[in-house]
């Protein structure tokens, strides 16, 4: 049986009811690899730490302070509750230190993953992680965000035309899950959201990540006035996921500023790679010193408009100049030998670490060759991570 087919009857053995769905035809042949990554424990160590830092961080109220205006500025302001399923994506670089990629609130394939985990027959990484947790940790984002929980709880999983997004198959594993707890659920575009239901939660994998585009204004009105709980939310994505972000995490003197201790400095100091604003200004600079700096706009997502600096050319450097771009340290991804049956193969890896509040829940990694993760490297795709 196929990596492929086998993977399809694991999804249909956990959501029996997923038999009457067409999963052949949603799931892509380079969707998983055969392969997997076998790293230390330390690195597994390392990401727990960097993740409950950033977490530490994010709850001082000096740092949500700093951001209160500029949330306002974007019509909202802390719903209470965090951002369930999100991640934080890494490099590992020749010492074996972990350095941060992005953080990604919108995080895809969690779900997915851990099915795949059971597909290869490996241990999670994150061995009590259970989808009791899931289930928990959306009761938790209810009370935080102040909602009552009436039976059965009303949730919306929505994204832009769910049904032609490349991973609609974990919606459909998500809808399933939410079911099986005896929850009302539905998979929804955003701007229907509403039409005939009043969701209580929001499992949100929509990327106009501040709800500013026209059509957002429904979803924004209701996140804004708290008649939903909406999670991943506009205000996580300001403290956490939007990159100016890590710009401001590399400056000196800015995680001293927010009280952390000399351990917690040190953990993302480590880990947040120096990064830079683009700007007339400092352009001549970054340009001379492009060949170690990789450039991505600031609010995309994927790997739409990035470049290596090392490969890129002066004229499209100037058509970045006054787009929000952030030049930051480039850290190649580390790479590993693989034997494909045409023989021995390098392959590319990043590694995808999930988690909820300061709790590292999940690790997957995503192998691939070429500049940028993909989903179409033959024997690539999203792999196991195991930690010896």
């Amino acid at each position: 049986m196929s990596l492929k087919n086998k993977f399809i009857a694991q999804l249909k053995k956990s959501f029996p009811d997923l038999n009457k769905e067409q999963l052949e035809s949603l799931v892509a042949e380079n969707l998983l690899s055969p392969f997997h990554v076998e790293l230390p424990k330390s690195v597994l160590n390392q990401a727990q730490q960097i993740v409950s830092t950033f977490f530490a961080l994010r709850e001082k109220d000096s740092y949500k302070k700093q951001y209160q205006d500029l949330a306002a500025l974007k019509g909202f302001k802390d719903p209470g509750n965090k951002s369930i399923m999100m991640s934080y994506d890494f490099h590992l670089d020749e010492n074996q230190q972990l350095k941060l990629i992005e953080v990604n609130t919108n995080a895809s394939f969690l779900a997915l993953g851990h099915e795949m985990y059971q597909t290869m027959e490996l241990p999670l990484p994150v061995s009590d992680f259970s989808w009791d947790e899931v289930r928990n940790d959306i009761l938790t984002e209810m009370k935080l965000q102040g909602q009552s929980v009436e039976a059965p709880l009303r949730v919306a999983i929505t994204d832009e035309k769910p049904t032609e997004q490349r991973l609609f198959a974990e919606f459909l594993v998500y809808n399933e899950l939410f079911k099986s707890w005896g929850w009302d659920s539905r998979i929804l575009d955003y701007r229907e959201i509403f039409n005939n239901f009043s969701p209580q939660f929001i499992y949100n994998r929509y990327t106009d990540f501040f709800l500013s585009e026209e059509s957002s204004q429904i979803l924004k009105d209701k996140f804004v006035s708290g008649d939903v709980c909406l999670s991943p939310n506009p205000y996580e994505y300001l403290l956490l996921a939007d990159k100016q972000r890590i710009i401001e995490w590399s400056q000196p003197g800015f995680l001293e500023s927010h009280g952390l201790d000399d351990s917690q400095i040190k953990t993302l100091r480590n880990a947040v790679p120096f990064s830079h604003d683009l700007t007339a200004a400092n352009a001549d600079e970054l340009w001379a010193g492009r060949k170690k700096l990789f450039f991505k706009p600031k609010n995309a997502y994927g790997s739409k408009q990035s470049y290596r600096g090392h490969s890129m050319s002066r004229k499209a450097f100037e058509e970045l100049i006054g787009s929000p771009i952030i030049a930051m340290e480039y850290i190649p991804a580390p790479e590993i030998p693989l034997q494909t049956p045409e023989g021995e193969q390098k392959f590319k890896y990043d590694l995808r670490c999930y988690a909820y509040q300061g709790r590292l829940q999940m690790v997957i990694a995503r192998i691939y060759q070429g500049q940028v993760t993909n989903l179409r490297t033959p024997y690539g795709g999203f792999a196991c991570a195991v930690f010896k």
